[in-house]
């Protein structure tokens, strides 16, 4: 009995229950923490700043000893933003006062230098005459203690990707480390006999097709924050069962590509399907490229996942399947306007494909005029139009609508970026 294909976000969303990746954490010096996963939330230890400070070149001065109009006060002491204790403010004195620098007690006010006659550059006057149409409110030019950062306060959730942001700010706060989790292992295992390693110059032999698939994948892992490993198989069982025995020594996951159709050489589905350890389970999904797939876990129980030997079947799988996978790999599916031109509409419904399958196309986004997103087809067909793609759109039936009348008049799609 025929079974039918598997809708592709069904089993998109099985994947994701099924295997969970948690790669252990790590204590990393703040140089080595960039673009790491945050294992746990980071609190703020103190207050910025510890004490009030002033937030203004200027005068600090006690707002009860201003007048409206003009006032004159003897200057008392000269605190420029450096270390060391500050005495207290007497009543009706004031206090020549930089940016930064912590305001002496009694004072809760900072006049700006431009409303004194005071010049800027010169020496610390011994009076200074502070020109105020009305007093102004307690605590301007002052930053609070705390004001920027107070203890306790959230500064990153786990799961964050940590940035040159948060770095500089920990440092700020006197952390050295941060908790990260480990970058995600996976091990890429590339199969078929006929493929051969990319050479410069070299011109592929009758029947045999350059190696491209470990290349590419290895490269999206990477951008996505793990860190991959390319091995290559003949389609020889043995040889097979040895490479993946390497692939999976320290790895998180792996992931194999080709050797999962219906013929007789594909040696994955055979080596692990239900003809050989039935360790995976292979699937036909309502998805054109990338119908057949697959996942199960190798002798050592790392998780695998089967994705076709075509480049762009590969691809798309990978973006569908692997990328939910990876933690903080980025934001997933979502949904915005397509623009499809009635001639590429019409060849891709030419093609030959089961009622009710998902077409994955290369796209484009731009934004309308009125700040909406838009998908549009990249033209060219198999692997060519992703190099020039911004993400892959999907369009198809059952999980995928387009078009419904949820969405109004206008056809909609869902798309993951690339």
């Amino acid at each position: 009995m025929t079974v039918p294909p598997l809708d592709p976000l069904l089993w998109r969303a099985r994947l994701r229950r099924e295997i969970v990746l948690r790669p252990e954490v790590r204590t990393a010096p703040l140089a080595e923490a960039r673009d790491g996963l945050l294992a746990d939330s980071v609190h703020s230890p103190e207050d910025v700043p510890a004490q009030p400070v002033a937030a203004m070149d200027g005068f600090a001065v006690r707002r009860a000893d201003l007048a409206e109009g003009t006032t004159v006060l003897p200057v008392a002491a000269d605190l420029p933003a450096r270390p060391g204790e500050v005495a207290a403010l007497r009543p009706g004195t004031a206090a020549r006062i930089m940016t930064g620098a912590p305001m002496p007690d009694g004072a809760d006010v900072v006049v700006e230098v431009e409303s004194t006659d005071a010049d800027p550059f010169g020496e610390a006057p011994d009076e200074v005459t502070l020109r105020l149409s009305h007093p102004p409110a307690a605590g301007r030019h002052v930053r609070a203690a705390g004001e920027e950062v107070a203890r306790g306060a959230l500064l990153a959730e786990a799961g964050d990707r940590v940035g040159a942001g948060l770095i500089g700010l920990a440092s700020a706060l006197g952390l050295s480390t941060l908790p990260v989790h480990r970058a995600l292992q996976v091990s890429v295992v590339v199969t078929g006999d006929e493929l051969e390693e990319a050479l410069p110059g070299a011109d592929p032999s009758a029947g045999v097709v350059r190696e491209s698939n470990g290349t590419m994948l290895a490269a999206a892992l990477r951008a996505d924050g793990a860190q991959a490993r390319v091995l290559r198989s003949g389609d020889d069982p043995a040889e097979l069962r040895a490479v993946l025995e390497d692939a999976s020594a320290g790895a998180d996951l792996v992931i194999t590509t080709g050797g999962i159709g219906h013929g007789a050489y594909d040696v994955v589905k055979l080596l692990l399907g239900e003809r050989g350890a039935r360790t995976s389970e292979f699937v036909h999904l309502a998805l054109r490229p990338g119908g057949p797939q697959g996942a199960g876990a190798l002798a050592d129980g790392t998780p695998v996942i089967h994705l076709p030997g075509t480049p762009a079947g590969a691809l798309v799988g990978y973006h569908l399947f692997v990328r939910p996978l990876i933690p903080g790999a980025g934001e997933g599916l979502r949904r915005v306007l397509w623009r499809e031109p009635a001639e590429a509409a019409g060849a891709r419904h030419g093609r030959s494909a089961a009622p009710g399958t998902a077409h994955a196309l290369a796209a484009r986004i731009r934004l309308a005029p009125d700040g909406r997103e838009i998908a549009e087809p990249v033209p060219g067909r198999r692997l060519a139009p992703y190099g020039r793609a911004e993400a892959i759109a999907l369009l198809g039936a059952g999980s995928l609508p387009v078009g419904d009348a949820a969405d109004g008049p206008e056809p909609t799609v869902l798309v993951i970026a690339l």
